[in-house]
């Protein structure tokens, strides 16, 4: 996909010259005793001559940076279904709640995409499964080639009087 490209499901659409695609796809399990895990995806162009283990050594300080009383329990190779990665779980703290999260790289077209399931510490060892699961079903294929943007193209129905007083 290129770079002025942004795609989720069946929403694809061509970005101006600057932008980039900063999308984070994000699925929410069932409520359980008051929580929600999720599973948040993001991706980012990968460094120049920078490998998986070196992109989460990269990311490390800054995530023990920004999270409440983190504690890494454990990182390393992995693969799940398809994909090889790396895979980091480590604890923290976040508006009170104890939570785990298992952070999985993987390096695709010269992205590194992020997958992080989050669930409540306490509750990772029975939920675990479901991340793995998760992980194993990831698919990294080839993204249709996306037109360039036309400055003709405008919705039907909508006129620019109204665009301009809602853009105010």
């Amino acid at each position: 996909m290129s770079s002025r490209t942004m795609q989720h499901g069946n929403l694809r659409m061509s970005l101006p010259e600057g932008w980039s695609d900063a999308t984070q796809i994000v699925a929410v399990g069932p409520m359980e005793k008051g929580f929600r895990s999720s599973l948040a995806v993001s991706s980012e162009p990968a460094a120049p001559r920078e490998g998986l283990v070196q992109h989460a050594a990269r990311v490390l300080p800054m995530l023990r940076k920004v999270t409440e009383q983190f504690e890494l329990v454990a990182e390393g190779p992995a693969t799940f279904g398809t994909q090889n990665g790396f895979l980091r779980e480590y604890r923290h703290v976040a508006r009170g709640a104890k939570l785990a999260q298992l952070q999985f790289y993987v390096m695709s077209g010269g992205l590194v995409h992020t997958f992080t399931y989050t669930q409540l510490a306490e509750r990772m060892t029975v939920s675990r499964a479901t991340a793995e699961r998760l992980f194993a079903s990831v698919f990294l294929g080839d993204a249709p080639v996306a037109t360039p943007m036309s400055p003709r193209i405008r919705p039907k129905g909508v006129h620019f009087r109204f665009m301009r007083s809602i853009a105010a």
